[in-house]
């Protein structure tokens, strides 16, 4: 279906979420994935293990920004990526939902907290600025998670003529991720936003939305 964004030549798809990122070559509309099953993926780049809210602050960067000097942090299960965009107003507040590190809220307030125990700080040594500090530490080390993917990806040479000029779809509840990552790979194509297209709402589960057009378009209902 993202193919359809990209019917000739070479595209990539990028569809980033909660839990994963996918990183998915395209040739004339057709799916050219190096991979078959995840292990494949995972050794061809084309699957990267990082999300945009479950995926543990410590799993991403072994160390932070504080005050102006680098901190190891807590190997534990104290905060997760969903905190770290939070603080950084990437991601909505939601306050009903208690799915978080902690079991508290889905807040900007509750999201400093995390953040101050991921390097053992209580209250009296972290606040909101050294959040934001550390938050943009964490995320830049995302990036260069999923950057570090898309050049292995890249450099297997589906895309030999395009360079860094070929079209890219991205899709996701982590979208802004996405563009990030393009932006520090200094990709000048063509960009589809399925959030733009189909909203946002779809766009998050465009992976079941593309399921169920393609199986209806099949059966002719």
């Amino acid at each position: 279906m993202a193919g359809r964004c990209a019917p000739a030549g070479a595209a990539l798809l990028i569809d980033v979420g909660s839990t994963t990122c996918d990183l998915i070559p395209l040739l004339d509309g057709q799916p050219a994935a190096a991979g078959r099953t995840d292990t494949q993926r995972l050794l061809a780049g084309e699957l990267v293990y990082t999300g945009v809210e479950r995926s543990p602050v410590c799993a991403v960067a072994r160390r932070v920004r504080y005050r102006g000097q680098t901190c190891s942090v807590a190997q534990e299960l104290f905060a997760t990526m969903r905190d770290v965009y939070l603080v950084r107003g990437e991601l909505p507040e939601q306050p009903d939902d208690l799915q978080t590190a902690d079991g508290r809220p889905a807040t900007r307030p509750a999201a400093v907290a995390r953040l101050a125990r991921m390097i053992c700080a209580d209250e009296t040594e972290f606040g909101v600025p050294d959040a934001v500090e550390l938050a943009a530490s964490a995320a830049v080390a995302q990036a260069a998670l999923v950057l570090a993917a898309l050049g292995r990806v890249v450099r297997r040479g589906w895309n030999a003529d395009a360079g860094l000029g070929f079209p890219v779809v991205v899709s996701g509840h982590g979208e802004f991720l996405a563009r990030r990552v393009l932006t520090q790979a200094g990709h000048v194509g063509p960009l589809f936003s399925l959030a733009d297209r189909l909203g946002p709402t779809v766009s998050r589960a465009a992976t079941a939305y593309a399921l169920a057009v393609l199986m209806r378009e099949e059966s002719g209902s």
